[in-house]
């Protein structure tokens, strides 16, 4: 089932493989025994400089996680809206609606699916959830939906026009008049401007300026962090220069994990409808 937002945070974190530990302590060894043992004593550089980037690194992180944290606010209250709304609706199509219970239930069935697909493309799924997202869909909507929606670029949106294309139908056979017929698409219309508002300012959080910035920083400081800190530890003691490799790994996967995290915050709450 595809994202956008899925394939923009795969591209983001490509440079951070899944054993990127084992990387961080063969990059700091590399380096720091080079120095040490194979008398390269010119793969040093100036601490300040390091520390001035190390230091830019966590001001752009702390900016960019307010400007996140803003933008995720204003999305849960998009996506509490939806929640709100969904189930005024449920009640109102079942009280105001003289519809078989058969056609309520595909209603309501293929509506709850909708929000479980748009909280999947709200947050960042994995290959294995999105297998788990199928399961969920099969006692909402049928195989062949489920099949169409999770070939195409923005399943949400197809879904919805799935949903659109049925209420046609129950108006073309009688089953309800043009009033009722004209609500319901109004609903729909409403729903969709607010999974285009909730997918705007998603988007936005993930593909902004600071966030570049602040990853290309954060990547910059661990690439040059052991050359900083062999020259910092040469000039108290030449023995302290094999201090660079723990202290190297530590500062580095802070700063890695911090910024998992901050990605990983960003999902919003599960559907409850």
């Amino acid at each position: 089932m595809y994202t956008k937002r899925n394939k923009t945070i795969s591209k983001k974190f490509i440079f951070w493989p899944k054993n990127i530990g084992y990387l961080l302590i063969f990059w700091a060894v590399i380096q720091t025994l080079s120095y040490q043992y194979l008398e390269l004593k010119w793969i040093t550089l100036q601490w300040i400089p390091v520390a001035i980037i190390g230091l830019l690194s966590l001001i752009v992180f702390s900016l960019k996680n307010i400007r996140i944290q803003k933008h995720r606010s204003e999305t849960d209250m998009l996506w509490n809206t939806i929640i709100r709304t969904s189930t005024t609706w449920a009640s109102f199509l079942q009280n105001s609606f003289a519809i078989q219970a058969e056609i309520y239930q595909e209603l309501k069935n293929r509506h709850q699916a909708w929000l479980l697909v748009l909280q999947n493309q709200l947050n960042s799924q994995q290959e294995n959830e999105t297998i788990c997202l199928k399961t969920e869909l099969e006692p909402l909507i049928s195989q062949n939906e489920i099949d169409y929606i999770c070939n195409q670029k923005n399943s949400a949106k197809q879904l919805m026009a799935l949903q659109s294309h049925r209420i046609k139908e129950l108006f073309d056979q009688g089953i309800i008049d043009n009033n009722q017929h004209l609500t319901l698409l109004g609903h729909l219309a409403d729903y969709y401007e607010l999974q285009l508002r909730c997918e705007k300012k998603n988007q936005h959080s993930d593909n902004s300026l600071l966030a570049t910035i602040s990853l290309i920083l954060i990547q910059l400081f661990i690439i040059l962090l052991p050359f900083g800190l062999i020259n910092a530890f040469q000039k108290i003691k030449s023995d302290y220069v094999l201090l660079t490799i723990p202290l190297c790994l530590l500062l580095s996967v802070f700063f890695i994990f911090t910024e998992q995290q901050a990605q990983k915050n960003q999902k919003v709450t599960p559907v409850s409808f």
